[in-house]
């Protein structure tokens, strides 16, 4: 019986020492399980291989144009017989005004209005000598010496009708510019253009009903002469700055002149009677010295071209 109980303690001892040793066993084990462990860092470094490239800078490119010639500063006499205030003289200082604001001031035009470098019988000699370097020429007087472009200066049926007559025969038909310009140049002149003069009248003191009733007065004329004595009327030299006293005074006592011309110069406060003739007139050519042009750049010549062009536009605005 003692035997017995003491195998039954033995066996509890036992029991509790093992149970002690696989409760501490499991407290060990348990204490590995939760046991962190930091994963040993890794860190890989890759040098990204350095990559050289060379580029060799583009050539400079330099594009060297040839230097346009400057102007050199000038001064161009401009000889007219139109006074300031007249149609003819406004479209001479818009010419003039034109060119000098396209060249900054480089080319600048000394005008001399109302004919007081020559009368208009003078102005072919006057541009062609190189005493004015340019003149608005008046071509009627010069029949002989410029032929070519003694063609009528009227045509209908209205201004521009009268302005693309001209510059067809003068510019743009082939077989006509290339003779004209060539007698000009013969002259030591060339032209660039021309203006209109507008609808053409005929005024009197006194009342007239048809053209014929003029026969026998005095008549005044500034050019076309002979055309006038050829219809009967007794003609005495007249310029347009002249007319208004001739009129006045009675040296004359009637004579032909665009309408816008003859309000400008105030004819319309003697003449009371006007008669338009149904034609249209152009004319006073832009004439310049040859010598002169050649002193001008390629540039500036254009320029001149252009503002002939541009005082045509003006000159129809003026008769309109």
């Amino acid at each position: 019986m003692m035997r017995r109980s003491l195998t039954v303690g033995f066996v509890m001892v036992v029991a509790l020492a093992l149970g002690l040793g696989l409760a501490a066993c499991g407290e060990e084990q348990a204490v590995e399980t939760t046991a962190t462990t930091a994963a040993p860092a890794t860190t890989t470094t890759t040098a990204a291989p350095e990559t050289t490239s060379t580029t060799a800078p583009a050539p400079e490119t330099t594009t060297t144009e040839a230097a346009r010639p400057t102007q050199e500063p000038m001064t161009i006499r401009y000889a007219t017989t139109f006074v300031e205030t007249d149609a003819g003289g406004k479209i001479v200082q818009y010419f003039c005004d034109s060119v000098e604001d396209a060249t900054a001031g480089a080319v600048e035009f000394d005008i001399f209005f109302g004919g007081t470098l020559g009368t208009n019988m003078e102005e072919l000699g006057l541009v062609s000598s190189g005493s004015a370097d340019m003149v608005s020429l008046g071509h009627p007087p010069f029949a002989d010496q410029i032929p070519l472009l003694n063609f009528p200066r009227w045509a209908p049926p209205d201004a521009q009708g009268a302005i693309d007559y001209f510059n067809y025969l003068v510019f743009d038909n082939p077989d006509t510019s290339t003779l004209i310009q060539a007698e000009a140049a013969s002259n030591n002149v060339i032209y660039l253009g021309f203006t209109a003069g507008g609808g053409n009248v005929f005024i009197a003191k006194e009342s007239f009903a048809k053209l014929s009733d003029l026969v026998g007065r005095e008549f005044g004329a500034g050019g076309l002469a002979p055309a006038f004595e050829a219809m009967g009327y007794t003609v005495v030299q007249s310029l347009p700055s002249d007319t208004y006293e001739n009129l006045s005074s009675g040296v004359i006592e009637a004579t032909r002149m665009d309408f816008a011309s003859t309000v400008d110069f105030k004819w319309y406060e003697i003449c009371k009677y006007y008669m338009f003739d149904g034609i249209y007139a152009a004319g006073n050519v832009f004439a310049v010295n040859l010598d002169t042009w050649e002193k001008l750049t390629e540039e500036t010549q254009a320029i001149m071209y252009g503002a002939a062009a541009e005082a045509e536009t003006f000159s129809l605005e003026l008769g309109a």
